[in-house]
């Protein structure tokens, strides 16, 4: 239980508490003891610092779901492209990638490629996943980090980039690294059913492994195998294997990622809901965004460069010639004056593979159709790389608040809390965080709903949103007036089935 005892810290007065919960907003004051929030209503008597919170929304910090920032957070623990978007607590380890667990090939491996996404790491000091934790708890982060065990790590640290099926020896090893993460609190297993050497798994395989995720209450999130052509086939392999392992499923970042599959969502969201209707536990997230981003070298793979015209990619960063950045790839053609298909696999020759794109590819009616869908969370799937990243690594839930709320009604203001609060702490077994209530975690974000909006823009990304004046993370001020505080007040949360 909560530590009671003492004056209260903190008292945020007069704001509307709108607390997760999916209800009706309410005017009432907030009281903080320490870590943990002690009274919402009335708090009489004096606190050590008061914040007037009238015509503010005080809600529950925001959690994002589907983060990249494994080794963003250890470049730069103040993570002060997420709190000050009224971010409380991130999840990495997605898409099967990740900075954990370290087998002796892997930093060579992931420098060539997977630090093309994820940023560099200066020394990997840690072997196993709660080493990594541990390295991040010395830190002193300002907000909290939880954890999936990512399926391509284990795969590579097995068998390398072998595209076959393990041994059993092989199976073992990652079995019994899977078991090592989620036993040092990871919330699950990730896969990228697109990226090597994950992609090179079959759906047997993960099922064996989720299996092992079952053992720990963990869950199943999954950038599934196609989201183009095969997208429900994929849809379906999600749902088999959480059904067959007995796990939950998470399908991550869910879009028809290619204009000649636009609409499919309804079909998709359709064979989700079927699953529901029989007990597969699914859910799933999006960003808001009709652009996604990921490797050029991956698109180009997957066959999405032919589908898309060369004006609708955006190069975001590059390793060597940052002159290409912010270009698309029909200005890089023009440029290098050679046909697109010539000129994109020159790009990848010279920059090593190591090519981050935005893939202007979706379309809007889909994306608010997902985001409409009950069981659907926000992430906002950011590439924390060099040059100009998407914007969602900095404007994801302001965007939602201000564009979807406010402007464009897609969302409640209620229901949108609720995907960003109370459903992903439900979700990833985060104990006691996601309400504002008694007893929970003091993690709010204050808003201001007729105010708060993304300023990022696909030219000039790195840019803070307005109308988020307060963010408190475990009880301290990380933002506090519209500026980051420094405050190192973020833990690493470890998955309960409490």
């Amino acid at each position: 239980m909560p530590d009671t005892a003492g004056a209260i810290h903190l008292a945020i007065r007069g704001g509307t508490v709108v607390d997760g919960s999916g209800g009706a907003g309410f005017t009432a004051d907030v009281g903080v003891r320490g870590d943990r929030i002690v009274a919402v209503g009335e708090v009489a008597g004096e606190a050590q610092r008061t914040i007037d919170a009238t015509g503010l929304v005080v809600a529950p910090g925001f959690i994002d779901v589907h983060t990249h920032d494994d080794a963003a957070l250890l470049r730069q623990p103040d993570a002060d492209f997420k709190v000050m978007q009224g971010v409380t607590t991130d999840v990495v380890g997605n898409c099967g990638t990740g900075v954990a667990p370290v087998s002796d090939d892997y930093p060579g491996f992931y420098n060539a490629f997977v630090g093309s996404l994820l940023g560099p790491v200066d020394s990997f000091d840690w072997r196993t996943t709660g080493e990594y934790y541990a390295r991040l708890e010395r830190l002193g982060l300002s907000i909290n980090v939880a954890s999936f065990v990512p399926q391509g790590v284990l795969r590579f640290a097995a068998m390398g980039l072998e595209n076959r099926p393990p041994t059993p020896d092989e199976m073992a090893r990652m079995k019994a690294l899977l078991d090592e993460g989620l036993a040092a609190g990871a919330i699950g297993l990730s896969t990228g059913l697109i990226y090597p050497p994950g992609s090179f798994a079959e759906t047997g395989e993960l099922i064996e492994l989720c299996r092992v995720v079952a053992e720990h209450g963990g869950i199943y999130v999954s950038h599934i195998r196609d989201e183009g052509a095969g997208l429900l086939g994929a849809v379906e392999e999600a749902i088999r294997i959480g059904e067959e392992a007995g796990v939950p499923v998470e399908i991550s970042h869910h879009k028809a990622g290619v204009p000649s599959v636009w609409g499919k969502v309804e079909e998709s969201l359709a064979l989700i809901d079927r699953a529901r209707e029989r007990g597969v536990d699914v859910t799933l997230d999006v960003y808001p965004y009709t652009a996604g981003s990921t490797s050029l070298a991956a698109i180009a793979q997957a066959g999405e460069t032919d589908e898309v015209s060369p004006d609708q990619v955006l190069v975001a960063s590059v390793k060597h010639q940052k002159q290409y950045e912010g270009k698309t790839l029909q200005e890089v053609a023009q440029l290098k004056g050679k046909p697109p298909r010539e000129a994109i696999e020159e790009l990848l020759e010279e920059e090593e593979n190591s090519v981050v794109a935005v893939i202007f590819t979706m379309c809007e009616e889909d994306v608010q159709r997902v985001m409409r869908h009950p069981s659907c969370m926000f992430g906002s799937d950011g590439i924390p790389s060099g040059g100009k990243p998407h914007p969602r690594l900095y404007g994801t839930f302001p965007r939602v608040l201000g564009k979807y709320v406010r402007e464009e009604k897609v969302l409640g203001l209620e229901e949108a809390v609720r995907k960003m609060t109370d459903l992903p702490a439900r979700r990833h077994r985060l104990k006691d965080r996601g309400r504002v209530a008694p007893d929970y975690f003091a993690d709010l974000t204050l808003f201001d709903p007729a105010r708060v909006i993304d300023t990022a823009t696909y030219q000039d990304p790195r840019r803070y949103p307005e109308g988020i004046p307060y963010v408190i993370v475990n009880g301290r001020v990380v933002v506090d007036g519209g500026r980051h505080t420094g405050a190192a007040a973020g833990r690493v949360l470890r998955a309960t089935t409490g």
